[in-house]
């Protein structure tokens, strides 16, 4: 854990002070009827939830930081805050490419240890951005509690109704490899999802209502499908700072 800390320290350190920077801040804040995740029902009886989130952009260096978290209107033991490190790699001009590093905590467990409530992920996405459904395929690694593969194919394609007022239609397809999955039971796909997002955009801010659904398609996650919605709200703030 000790290696892992140090090379992300040095990653933003090289980040901040090898070239000027345009920070990018983008907070977001969602009230969600549910905690659905890779099929899992991380919030027991399909509970609402607040979850807020920070990006920071380390200018055009292609790191950014992500801090996120998820809080119970109901049972504080579910509450969880996740640290992603993420990098986007220059590539094909027609391909994306994207490296990171994810921390999960559940440190509102009862007696919390970093042994038994915290989780690591790293993760890799490849992505056709410039396509009419900018299909992506990310793999994620779990090397600590989760201790296993998770694959999410995505896709989506955006309506433009007017300047301001942007439709955007979603679906993904995850196939579980073992990841948080009982001794003994078959890897196989978990979860297929559909998503319909209305975003409202003024000045900084963006407003977006959405709503989903998930088809449980492993056995082992339980028989129940969820349809869950929600509101984001979403402001972007740009900040110059050069370095000393």
């Amino acid at each position: 854990m000790r290696k892992i800390l140090h090379i992300v320290f040095t990653l933003i350190t090289v980040a901040l002070f090898s070239q000027p920077l345009i920070a990018n801040f983008n907070y977001q804040l969602n009230i969600s009827s549910s905690y659905i995740w890779r099929g899992f029902d991380l919030n027991p009886t399909q509970k609402m939830v607040l979850q807020p989130s920070v990006d920071y952009s380390f200018g055009k260096s292609g790191l950014a930081l992500n801090l996120w978290g998820s809080f119970s209107f109901v049972n504080r033991e579910t509450n969880e805050i996740d640290l992603t490190l993420s990098y986007t790699i220059k590539a094909a001009k027609n391909i994306s490419f994207k490296a990171g590093f994810i921390h999960y905590g559940y440190y509102f467990a009862e007696n919390f240890s970093f042994e038994n409530n915290t989780s690591h992920e790293f993760f890799i996405t490849a992505g056709l951005p410039n396509t009419i459904t900018h299909p992506t395929l990310t793999v994620f690694y779990d090397f600590t509690n989760g201790d296993g593969f998770y694959f999410q194919l995505e896709t989506g394609h955006s309506i433009t109704i007017t300047q301001s007022v942007q439709t955007e239609l979603s679906a993904s397809l995850g196939y579980n490899g073992g990841q948080w999955l009982a001794e003994g039971v078959d890897p196989g796909f978990s979860d297929l999802n559909i998503g319909l997002a209305v975003s409202l955009e003024y000045k900084n801010w963006i407003i977006t209502p959405y709503a989903n659904y998930t088809f449980v398609l492993l056995d082992a996650l339980g028989n129940d499908n969820f349809f869950w919605f929600g509101i984001s709200v979403g402001f972007t703030k740009a900040s110059s700072h050069t370095p000393n």
